[in-house]
């Protein structure tokens, strides 16, 4: 299990690495005026994240606080000459086609842009900056190192409904397994509502389903096949999404390769992130995910992208039907026992169907 682990995070490490804006010539005076909106943001070194989901405002991340503010300026058309011009001085290109443009402005700062047909309306942007502060190790003394004493939870045999809100609230990973016409689409919507509203979800799909609650959220359209105009698929957008600062990733199902890189994701940074599976069991969930991970041609036995899988996933959901009622059927908990450097499976609630 671990060399499974360590297999994967090392092919986490070999990104693709953004191509870098020339600065021997100083910045470009078309790209400079493009980015005139932004400037007073940028001016500031405490702000890390710029965020562009729709025209007319922009999310600014400043020592750690998320805050939306109103920018008249910024629209599809900006935004759109802006990505062009990224595209043109640092030799790519960014079209209906190719709606993805990943660089580095000259200032060292990373830049995302996703065009529509890859999003539901409009433009999104990213600009995220690397901040240095200089802390004493007594800052680090406090905050996440400090004991917490968490409240009395829910019984999950008793209130199985509670248990998962918590789950959200304690930003575990969920995995939604069932059938066709199960209702797995549905429970997403409703896992999603759960969401603390001041957290940022990229949700990525192939069609515009899931209801984006949170005032900062967004969401990516994938492509099936060879239909539409894009030319990028789920597991392009899911390395997108890395870089559009999300606090969580929901992806609309599972279905391929795309599994390495949302377990990937989960595992560098973005716990409490949701998706979807065909499956008739929670062990088959788990089975599937794991196939698919051994299709995408990572080398890793089947017992080690089990292990894998279930290192990463904290509860998986089964649901099922019953005429017309869908219902959870079964719920299974997965946890680490790290005394004993072994997986705890726990069946939390398990219903036969009628």
């Amino acid at each position: 299990m671990h060399r499974a682990r360590l297999d994967l995070r090392r092919r986490s490490q070999r990104l693709s690495e953004e191509p870098h804006l020339p600065e021997s010539e100083g910045i470009d005076p078309f790209l400079d005026a493009y980015l005139e909106p932004f400037r007073d943001w940028l001016a500031q070194a405490d702000v890390t994240e710029l965020l562009v989901n729709r025209p007319g405002e922009v999310w600014i991340e400043q020592r750690g606080r998320m805050t939306c503010h109103k920018a008249e300026k910024v629209d599809d058309s900006l935004l759109q000459r802006l990505a062009e011009q990224v595209a043109r001085v640092s030799n790519q290109g960014i079209s209906r086609e190719r709606p993805l443009l990943a660089a580095m402005l000259p200032n060292g700062a990373r830049v995302q842009f996703v065009a529509p047909t890859a999003t539901r309306a409009h433009w999104a942007l990213a600009i995220r900056r690397h901040c240095l502060l200089d802390l004493p190790l007594e800052a680090y003394a406090s905050g996440p190192l400090e004991a917490v004493n968490k409240p009395e939870s829910s019984s999950p045999e008793e209130d199985p409904i509670g248990f998962l809100r918590e789950a959200v609230q304690a930003r575990r990973t969920i995995l939604i397994s069932g059938g066709t016409s199960t209702g797995k689409t549905t429970f997403l919507n409703a896992l999603l509502r759960e969401v603390p509203a001041d957290e940022r979800v990229i949700v990525v799909e192939d069609t515009a389903e899931v209801q984006l609650h949170g005032p900062n959220d967004l969401g990516l359209i994938a492509v099936k096949g060879e239909l539409g105009e894009a030319l990028i698929n789920t597991d392009d957008l899911l390395q997108a999404a890395l870089r559009l600062r999300p606090d969580r990733i929901l992806l609309g199902e599972l279905r391929g390769k795309e599994a390495v890189s949302f377990l990937r994701a989960v595992n560098t940074g973005h716990p409490g992130s949701f998706s979807t599976i065909h499956a008739n069991s929670t062990g088959g969930a788990l089975e599937q995910l794991a196939l698919m991970v051994m299709q995408s041609g990572l080398g890793l036995s089947r017992s080690e992208t089990i292990d894998y899988a279930r290192s990463v996933i904290d509860v998986v959901v089964q649901l099922g039907r019953e005429g017309a009622q869908r219902k959870i059927v079964a719920i299974q908990e997965l946890s680490e026992d790290s005394s004993a450097a072994e997986l705890v499976v726990r069946q939390i609630l398990h219903r036969t169907a009628a």
